[in-house]
């Protein structure tokens, strides 16, 4: 009910006394939209459980991080080393490596989870936010009350969309952190091309969350029932995840070296091997299996294989990778979104 304020003293009409919330807008000088704040409040409990979940993940990877530098500071001052070590140093190596190892897995961890988490948006963009309010008709209370059929899916995917950005940048940024200023033996964190390592530190990954939770709309509205669009939505993600990575040594022109046969091999350090192939005296190729047999000189001789040759792609096309294999993916959540809200226009006619 809208209280009035007593009319001032010159006669002027009464003014309808401020509503808590729009005086809270007013005081901080940020005020939701009503339709978001109800997607806010239906929802609450989930997004508080994913807002928890993304600040503890954060959290402990940072105190992992800050534990391995507090132990490889201790192991610097115990004066022992790995490489030659003595008996007396046993405790403080065991110590050190573990604390490395640990540290490790935990990177792997996060980049498992963040390869996982867009099968997770999906589902429940696809499910709790979509499916099910279709599936029970609490939609058409929306609807009626001069909201649009485009602004009740936009209003839902734009809080999804800022939860899961703000999320996926800070498990970006602290997973980035942590493996570029890890320990600095090579075996302690993995090369940049490893499917977790890759998919957790750059653009990609939240490109692939934002491709989870376009599919999970579109699935929500083909399907209109929660349960069967979470299916679909888990699979046609994961499908996404697994397959468009081996498109990745494509996307990129890779480099290229030759060696003659006998002469030292000089691919760059921590370069992603594409492929390694034979030369023959005509300038031709062959697989290197050919000559995997007990006896590979002869098959060198009777194949007249020359030298080595092979494609890689050196450590400075991360950026370029990722910028590209993030566009492709960003294309292909637009255009999920595009039918998503096409479908939504069509049945809502």
């Amino acid at each position: 009910m809208t209280t009035l304020m007593p009319a001032p003293e010159n006669g002027s009409a009464p003014t309808p006394a401020s509503t808590p919330a729009e005086a809270r807008g007013r005081r901080t000088g940020l005020s939701l939209p009503g339709p978001c704040r109800a997607v806010l409040r239906q929802h609450r409990t989930a997004l508080w459980i994913t807002v928890a979940l993304f600040a503890l993940a954060a959290a402990a990877l940072i105190a992992d991080r800050l534990w391995v530098a507090h132990a490889a500071d201790v192991f610097a001052a115990s004066d022992c080393s790995i490489r030659h070590t003595t008996r007396e140093c046993g405790g403080s190596v065991r110590g050190y490596l573990d604390a490395e190892l640990q540290f490790d897995r935990n990177l792997d961890y996060l980049g498992m989870g963040l390869l996982a988490l867009p099968c997770l948006i999906g589902a429940f963009v696809a499910g709790p936010l979509v499916g099910r309010e279709l599936e029970t008709g609490t939609y058409k209370l929306g609807w009626t009350q001069s909201v649009t059929p485009a602004r009740w899916l936009a209003d839902r995917l734009v809080v999804c969309a800022a939860l899961v950005t703000a999320g996926t940048t800070l498990l970006v940024a602290v997973q980035r952190w942590a493996w570029t200023t890890g320990p600095e033996h090579a075996y302690s964190r993995g090369p940049w091309y490893e499917r977790a390592i890759y998919g957790s530190v750059g653009p990609v990954a939240l490109a692939y969350a934002l491709l989870g939770l376009a599919v999970g709309a579109l699935a929500g509205l083909l399907l209109r029932r929660a349960l069967p669009a979470v299916g679909v939505a888990v699979a046609v993600t994961a499908g996404a995840v697994a397959a468009l990575p081996l498109l990745r040594p494509h996307l990129w022109p890779t480099e290229t070296g030759s060696w003659a046969m006998g002469s030292r091999i000089t691919v760059p350090d921590f370069s992603y091997e594409v492929d390694w192939s034979l030369l023959t005296a005509d300038g031709g190729r062959l697989p290197e299996s050919v000559c995997w047999a007990p006896d590979p000189e002869r098959c060198f001789a009777d194949h007249q294989v020359t030298g080595r040759y092979a494609e890689f792609h050196p450590s400075s096309h991360f950026w370029p990778l990722q910028l590209v294999e993030g566009a492709i993916v960003l294309v292909l959540a637009a255009a999920a979104l595009y039918a998503a809200f096409r479908l939504l226009r069509r049945r809502a006619a």
